[in-house]
């Protein structure tokens, strides 16, 4: 063996001995140890997912083909979004991969480019290389990942894959023409499945998603991400906290009805009929605003 392959096998098992110890740590303390360790060490650590995940961050068990994580800003969901799709890359060679968010801006700038995006999860081994105008990531074992967005939701019909990372799903204009599209061409492999991260809103192929089976739902809130900055958790809470704003970004809640809303959401599902009854008569009720002119 030669003497660099020598040095390159013990910075690996020195990374992978203070990993060990690292996971011993309390994990609102990990990121202080790291940063006082040599350069090379914290590097290679900062970019070892099982150091920074959280339970909730965690794959879930089970048969499930779609896999919904609903969490707060600020909850880790890009980060694990690109580690998810990275392992994937990694496991299965010549594995063909959507990336999907609202544009085609986002998905380059948050889920490739972004500070918690793919090539800053990517090991230096995996030899990513990303080419931005075909909009296209290859790493070395031949895997390939491709962006798409819900500006152009009918640029999926017709390409085929293996899995799907799916960003902010309710931000995204043309959401049901989009996922049709992609859960069509979702069918290559023997597991064929979607990780879709967002913070919660109320739009319809969210509620939809959460009825449908085969999909696994978790949630998240901001404040089960420990390594965020203390000063910003504590000023966003004091703003926010107990608002419905709050609970929607920061608690990662759904909201679906408008405060003061008159007809709430469950009343108007349980008024719905197969087919429209007969009528005599329709009458439609103004409600004019009187204290103005």
């Amino acid at each position: 063996m030669a003497r660099g392959d020598l040095s390159l096998v013990a910075r690996e098992a020195a990374k992978a001995a203070t990993a060990k110890t690292i996971l011993k740590i309390p994990r609102e303390a990990r990121a202080e140890f790291i940063n006082s360790l040599p350069g090379y060490v914290a590097q290679a650590l900062h970019r070892d997912w099982p150091i920074w995940q959280s339970d909730a961050q965690s794959e879930p068990g089970g048969d499930w083909r779609v896999w919904l994580m609903m969490a707060g800003r600020g909850f880790g969901k890009t980060r694990l979004g690109a580690q998810w799709v990275r392992r994937l890359a990694a496991a299965n060679p010549h594995a063909r991969i959507a990336l999907v968010a609202a544009t085609m801006a986002e998905v380059r700038s948050v889920m490739i480019e972004g500070e918690s995006g793919l090539l800053a999860a990517t090991r230096d081994v995996d030899a990513v290389h990303w080419e931005p105008s075909l909009g296209r990531l290859t790493w070395g074992n031949g895997a390939q990942a491709f962006a798409y967005s819900a500006e152009t939701p009918e640029a999926l019909r017709g390409p085929q894959h293996h899995f799907a990372g799916c960003d902010e799903l309710a931000k995204w204009k043309t959401p049901k023409a989009l996922w049709d599209n992609l859960m069509l061409g979702l069918r290559l492999g023997e597991r064929p499945r979607s990780l879709v991260t967002t913070t919660p809103r109320s739009a319809s192929l969210l509620r939809l998603l959460l009825k449908t089976d085969g999909v696994t739902v978790r949630r998240g809130r901001m404040d089960d991400n420990p390594y965020l900055s203390a000063e910003f958790t504590k000023s966003v809470t004091a703003l926010y906290a107990g608002t419905r704003l709050g609970r929607q970004e920061l608690d990662g809640e759904l909201i679906d009805d408008v405060k003061g809303a008159l007809w709430k959401r469950d009343v108007i599902e349980r008024a719905r009929v197969s087919a429209l009854p007969g009528v005599r008569r329709v009458v439609v009720a103004v409600d004019p605003c009187a204290s103005v002119g």
